[in-house]
């Protein structure tokens, strides 16, 4: 004889069954979207969903991550529990975008998280070269537990909200939407942190004491860094690019490291030199215009340091400039400094979480963080959460692109133009 089946028993196998049904109408869907071209490809493999990140949608890759995350997530209470795989290509590792691509990872873990999944980069981002991860992609969790971090409030009736937002967003500049990553922003700024320490341990750089603002490292870093961002900058016409983008005014940077007194300033930049050897890990552009970046430092770096000597200070603050790090150094550089000040810049603005306290400069646009005022991801990274300060305003925070080409500004003048705003 059969024995009756419970009413658990029969709620259990009417699950499994939506669970099955789920199952095939997504993966059909699926199917049926990338054979149209509306998204990058995903399947699944056993459990597991893996998205795959092709060069050609670099601009909506995550729409394929949104399906294959619901996908993944309407089976996490089987097991063993599924993952979502990010099948990365060579190009998201060692591409010179680093500073774009670095966004989408962030927003890949982030749907992990708010889908409550394991998350996991297949092939992983490194070693590339020398045994050592080439780009801060490779020194960052190759892998990650379904579990919510421990510093963000967990809250179920926004859950589906965030998930909703960020598969709304459809860029790969994702640090400009306002929905999914903003939420784990403390988390990104930790994992940051300690991509570079273990950078820096690699680099001979132990750690010589365990304190928080005032520790201090072998590898010779500097209690504040300046990320110049130039090269490109000179390369772009009014017409065209982030004309957001653009140089840092002299008041701005006085305004921030002057209550710190650092003892070393760093200027993070690009190589200052009119050619570049070719074991510089740089762009062509950057190196195109290594000279004028150079003129532009001549002018601006004795106001600096001027400006921080002051007139009771027999010495002011050891100024340098670092225009021949790796890009995973230079990165270093920015989140292990107590201090990081950025242009509007996807390259400076992730590492900037990592720092004690970073100062993210311009408004909107394509290369700027979203700060305008009441937006979510202004509230993560504003003064109230990681001590990131959002300047507002261009005129007052930057001299941005479209200045310098419609009032054709030589090198000499973008100097002297900064030295007195």
């Amino acid at each position: 004889g059969h024995f009756p089946r419970t009413a658990a028993a029969m709620e259990e196998a009417a699950r499994r069954v939506r669970c099955c049904i789920m199952f095939f109408l997504l993966a059909l869907a699926g199917a049926h979207a990338a054979a149209k071209g509306q998204f990058p490809e995903w399947r699944f493999q056993g459990r597991d969903v893996v998205v795959k990140i092709p060069r050609d949608s670099f601009h909506e890759p995550q729409s394929a991550a949104c399906e294959a995350a619901a996908a993944a997530a309407a089976a996490k209470n089987s097991s063993p529990a599924p993952v979502l795989i990010i099948d990365a290509p060579s190009w998201f590792c060692t591409s010179d975008s680093v500073g774009n691509h670095l966004p989408l990872y962030f927003t890949l873990r982030a749907l992990a998280l708010l889908h409550g999944i394991g998350f996991q980069m297949q092939p992983t981002c490194g070693p590339i070269i020398r045994d050592t991860p080439k780009y801060i992609t490779g020194w960052l969790p190759q892998s990650a537990s379904p579990n919510w971090p421990p510093e963000v409030p967990r809250d179920p009736g926004t859950i589906m909200r965030e998930i909703e937002g960020t598969c709304k967003c459809r860029t790969i500049i994702t640090h400009a939407c306002t929905y999914g990553w903003p939420l784990f922003a403390a988390v990104w700024g930790r994992e940051i942190r300690a991509a570079a320490e273990r950078y820096s341990v690699a680099r001979k750089g132990v750690l010589a004491s365990n304190g928080s603002k005032t520790q201090k490292y072998t590898y010779d870093l500097d209690d504040a860094v300046i990320h110049f961002r130039c090269g490109d900058i000179m390369e772009m016409d009014a017409s065209r690019g982030p004309l957001n983008s653009g140089f840092v005014p002299l008041s701005v940077l006085l305004r921030y490291l002057r209550p710190l007194a650092p003892r070393s300033v760093g200027i993070v930049t690009t190589p200052l030199v009119e050619k570049c050897s070719s074991k510089l890990e740089t762009r062509a552009m950057d190196c195109k215009h290594g000279k004028q970046c150079h003129d532009i430092l001549e002018v601006l770096l004795p106001a600096l340091q001027s400006g921080l000597t002051g007139p009771r200070k027999m010495h002011g603050p050891r100024v340098r400039i670092h225009d021949k790090d790796t890009t995973v150094g230079a990165m270093s550089r920015i989140a292990l400094a107590q201090l990081s000040i950025c242009p509007p810049s996807t390259f400076c603005v992730w590492p900037a979480l990592g720092a004690v306290e970073g100062v993210l400069t311009g408004v909107g646009g394509g290369h700027s963080i979203a700060l305008e005022p009441g937006k979510r991801a202004a509230a993560a990274l504003g003064e109230g959460h990681l001590h990131v300060h959002a300047l507002h305003g261009s005129n007052a925070s930057i001299l941005s692109i479209k200045r310098i080409k419609e009032a054709q500004m030589s090198p000499q003048q973008i100097g002297q133009f900064l030295v007195e705003h």
